[in-house]
């Protein structure tokens, strides 16, 4: 980074991050029990440069715990258990404490049964998906991490959006007893938080990612916020969005992109969104060969699709190097 640049961030290891976002959710009442794990996964995101759930997730936490559309001091809660399906109400507080509440007993249930269904319910955000899966993956699980989110896919164009953007992520072992994030992504090119932050920027949309209220085409990054966005390659991103909300509704029966809280709204209460994580254990189907197999093709001859490898190279460059946040980011933080 050069000079200039240098002069408008901020250099910070991954353990200042760590405890910045600590003392700014306390700093607004949420509990050590809710911040202490949301604190640890930012701090990961942004070293591993996943910006939708790095520093600018924590100044959203710290804008929607002053309004009141999360709970700092929820206490997550096992509802039941049906055989492999087991069940986590996040109680409207933020996922990484609900997974930290949820987990030792959803990898008991994959360990001894091969293969386990993890729904979560009342979250506040899809961020940390691609870590969910990616810690399943390195305890030796193949994991499918989805989650719906607030509409903002319409069903038909001059539709109001009724259909989240649905991210998910996929993750396998290798055999280094590391995990492997196959790929993560949501169903549209752009989030809303991308769309916000081009019309504080002044710039305009990329061509087909977009409509008005009225159903058109528009790079106006205004115009997209009160119209809809496109979900990729049409169909394609469109029957993935689909496939994520049919899934969550199956394991959770809530969590409807259409019930999801107005993220502009704060009148609208929490965002109750739904997320599911789906783990088979390899072994116990006699397929660890072939698998193991597949996953050293793909390690060696398609390492530039796989995002796991990425994100572990920047990971690694912060643990080294530390982590530059710009200098306005940190401030608006402090100030929240």
């Amino acid at each position: 980074m050069d000079e200039q640049n240098e002069k408008t961030h901020q250099r910070l290891s991954i353990a200042d991050l760590e405890a910045l976002c600590f003392d700014s959710l306390t700093r607004l009442q949420a509990q050590a029990h809710q911040a202490k794990p949301l604190a640890r996964r930012i701090a990961r995101a942004e070293a591993e440069g996943d910006q939708n759930a790095g520093m600018r997730y924590l100044l959203r936490c710290l804008e929607d715990l002053t309004l009141g559309r999360v709970d700092g001091a929820a206490l997550p809660v096992l509802q039941h258990q049906n055989g492999v399906h087991l069940r986590c109400d996040i109680a409207h507080g933020f996922l990484p404490a609900a997974i930290d509440h949820a987990l030792p007993r959803f990898l008991d249930v994959v360990d001894a049964q091969g293969a386990g269904f993890l729904g979560l319910c009342n979250g506040h955000s899809t961020a940390f998906m691609a870590q969910l899966a990616e810690d399943m993956a390195k305890r030796g699980f193949v994991a499918l991490a989805m989650s719906t989110d607030y509409p903002c896919i319409s069903l038909t164009p001059m539709a109001a959006p009724s259909l989240g953007r649905n991210p998910m992520a996929l993750a396998v072992p290798d055999q280094q007893g590391q995990s492997i994030l196959i790929f993560e992504q949501g169903q549209t090119l752009l989030t809303y938080e991308d769309v916000e932050h081009m019309v504080k920027q002044g710039k305009i949309l990329p061509p087909d990612a977009a409509l008005d209220d009225q159903g058109r085409m528009t790079q106006n990054p205004r115009a997209a916020l009160d119209g809809s966005l496109l979900p990729l390659r049409g169909d394609y991103g469109f029957g993935l969005a689909i496939m994520v909300e049919l899934y969550v509704l199956a394991i959770l029966g809530a969590g409807a992109s259409a019930q999801i809280a107005e993220r502009s709204d704060p009148s609208d209460g929490p965002m109750r969104i739904g997320h599911c994580l789906l783990a088979l254990k390899p072994q116990s189907y006699g397929q660890g060969g072939a698998l193991d197999q597949f996953i050293q093709r793909l390690v060696t001859e398609a390492p530039e699709q796989l995002h796991a490898l990425r994100r572990r190279q920047r990971f690694e460059t912060a643990l080294a190097e530390g982590v530059l946040v710009p200098q306005a980011l940190l401030e608006r933080i402090i100030a929240a």
